[in-house]
């Protein structure tokens, strides 16, 4: 997902992944207040699945399994916070500009 410049778009963020073996990408447009309804979705999610593994019995299997659960919502969470502070996108930078200088 990268956010992208709201004056450009109507959309703000676009978010590519692999849409199948070919290499294709899907594009989906997603605005700054639908990432933060994610975000507030995926937090009380992560609240309910700690309350309810501080309920469960110690070194258990459903112990383990929420444990791995709200680890991966703390990391998309910390994601989707890192997509919000960074800068948006210039679309009008040419990807034809030189990012080195030319070798000797």
């Amino acid at each position: 997902m990268r956010l992208a410049d709201t004056a450009v778009a109507h959309s703000c963020a676009v978010s590519s992944a692999s849409a199948s073996a070919s290499g294709a990408e899907q594009l989906t447009s997603v605005t700054r207040g639908e990432v933060r309804t994610m975000m507030l979705y995926l937090r009380k999610a992560r609240e309910r699945a700690i309350a309810i593994r501080d309920r469960s019995p110690g070194g258990s299997y459903l112990e383990s399994v929420l444990t791995r659960t709200i680890d991966g919502i703390s990391l998309e969470l910390s994601q989707l916070d890192y997509l919000l502070a960074s800068q948006p996108v210039d679309p009008s930078r040419n990807s034809s500009t030189r990012r080195m200088r030319p070798a000797i």
